[in-house]
């Protein structure tokens, strides 16, 4: 039995054996190069056609001809010899102007016609996004398509793929009074993770850094709508010097800040600018009905007519405009405006803002008749008379309408020989606490009821008058932000003195 066991194993080893060598020698024969064109690489196959004979030698001018022959995979759009014959010749003698334009026809990764459905923005070796579609590159036909070689794909085109200008280049290369601004919001930082450090503080412990090192500069703006991102997409206004100085004539009034009128007209210019950037590419032969402005989302309706130069640029298009046209303010509360409302709500007041440290308050979640929640503001037993809440906002320099939302929903009903329930008047005072523009109210919160002796929430939204703001108050100005006071009732007796806001709006009043 042994015997035949062994023989048995010896004979199937060796069958497995040949079955094994007879599939690796067909595999080996499925897997085997038989496109020649899998054996050329893409700077060779560039340099077998006359045709290319002129890109061939930017791209071994350039370095780039060490690129395209490596293993990595690449897209190459090349122009024909007659597509490089009117190439301006301060590209053909700048190498760095060269280097921007032959990488501007190289892509990371093959891309063939058929990926495109039916565009795609492809980011070139240079850092600019070009446009691709299964016929053209940017604004070049396809003369021949997907020739394919070993690490990677050729498409012949008819025409230069020119470098576009970013919207910032493009900005910085005019004489606009909108760049003069613009630049004028540079600045430099040092950032602590790229510079070079020298020591620690003994006092501090924190790090020293030498000066000069890890600078980056950065733009103001730029912080709002990057316009200098290749990988985004902006629809940009450019202004003419006449609509820009208009523009600035017309707000001025509203962004006053002193009596020093470079200090108003430094403000006031980067609130010109400031709405001037939107999301995506907007066509002028079918702008929306209404476009929102990036960050800030001012309305705005932009015309074909009032187009006076049209741009396209690598990461998205300008125009240069003789007007705008957006919504200043309305008189109601819409954020959307370029003079906007504001809103501050009751439960936003940080526990130092009161006028006596170490008082409990509430922060209250409440329920709105049609089912929806607030949060509010509400402070009991504090025991101060003309106990304040403090709130700070930025304000322009214009006329408020004031509102309120004061919602009582305790101690709503009084009895025996009481005629009226027990109330904690107060009121809105702005800049310091003991200002009197406004009122005490007597019985702010709720309102009488059908049935006797019963009083219900007021829900409703309470207009205490107009207040005219003088200047324009912010944290980045001089001024500060703007001071508003919730003031209590000037008793001490608790009950009579309770603070209680879900909210106050401003709506400014124009003309």
């Amino acid at each position: 039995m042994n015997i035949l066991r062994q023989r048995f194993v010896l004979v199937l080893t060796f069958l497995t054996a040949a079955i094994v060598s007879s599939c690796t020698d067909k595999w080996a024969d499925h897997n085997e190069i038989t496109d020649p064109m899998l054996a050329v690489d893409l700077l060779a196959q560039i340099n077998k056609d006359p045709d290319l004979s002129k890109f061939s030698e930017y791209l071994a001018k350039t370095g780039y001809d060490k690129v395209v022959a490596s293993s990595k995979s690449f897209t190459v759009w090349a122009p024909t010899n007659q597509a490089l014959a009117a190439l301006d010749a301060s590209v053909i003698g700048d190498d760095a102007k060269l280097k921007l334009f032959v990488g501007n026809h190289i892509a990371n990764q093959l891309y063939l016609t058929t990926a495109p459905q039916p565009s795609m923005r492809i980011k070139t070796l240079n850092g600019k996004n070009v446009t691709f579609t299964g016929t053209t590159v940017e604004e070049s036909a396809i003369a021949k398509a997907d020739i394919y070689v070993g690490n990677g794909v050729i498409h012949v085109i008819s025409q230069p793929i020119i470098p576009k200008q970013s919207i910032w280049e493009y900005l910085n290369s005019t004489s606009t009074l909108q760049k003069t601004e613009l630049i004028s919001l540079n600045f430099s930082v040092q950032d602590s993770s790229k510079a070079e450090q020298t020591g620690v503080d003994p006092v501090t412990g924190k790090p020293i850094y030498k000066p000069g090192t890890g600078i980056i500069n950065s733009n103001r703006f730029l912080q709002r709508a990057d316009i200098s991102n290749e990988d985004s997409l902006y629809t940009y206004i450019v202004l003419s010097d006449a609509a820009f100085t208009a523009e600035k004539n017309k707000l001025q009034k509203y962004y006053n800040v002193s009596t020093v009128k470079d200090s108003t007209d430094s403000i006031t210019r980067f609130h010109v600018i400031k709405d001037l950037a939107f999301k995506g590419v907007l066509s002028s032969d079918n702008f929306p009905g209404t476009v929102y402005s990036v960050r800030d989302s001012v309305k705005f309706r932009l015309l074909k007519s009032d187009v006076v130069e049209t741009r396209k640029v690598s990461n998205g298009i300008v125009y240069v405009m003789s007007k705008i046209n957006y919504d200043l303010g309305n008189g109601t509360y819409d954020p959307y405006t370029k003079i906007k409302p504001v809103l501050i709500q009751g439960e936003n007041v940080a526990s130092n803002s009161f006028s006596v440290a170490g008082k409990t308050f509430s922060i209250r979640v409440r329920r709105n008749p049609d089912g929806s929640t607030f949060r509010d503001l509400n402070v009991v037993n504090h025991g101060t008379a003309g106990f304040t809440a403090r709130y700070r906002f930025n304000t322009n320099s214009v006329t408020y309408k004031v509102y309120w939302r004061v919602v009582r929903d305790y101690n709503l009903t009084y009895s025996g020989t009481a005629t009226d329930l027990t109330w904690s008047p107060q009121k809105l005072a702005f800049k310091t606490a003991a200002a009197t523009d406004f009122a005490l109210v007597a019985k702010p919160g709720a309102v009488p009821s059908a049935i006797p002796k019963t009083f219900l929430p007021d829900y409703s939204e309470v207009l205490l008058g107009n207040y005219a703001i003088d200047k324009y108050y912010t944290n980045s100005t001089k001024s500060g932000a703007f001071d508003v006071y919730l003031v209590s009732n000037t008793t001490t007796t608790n009950g009579t003195n309770d603070l209680l806001l879900d909210y106050i709006k401003l709506v400014p009043i124009l003309p």
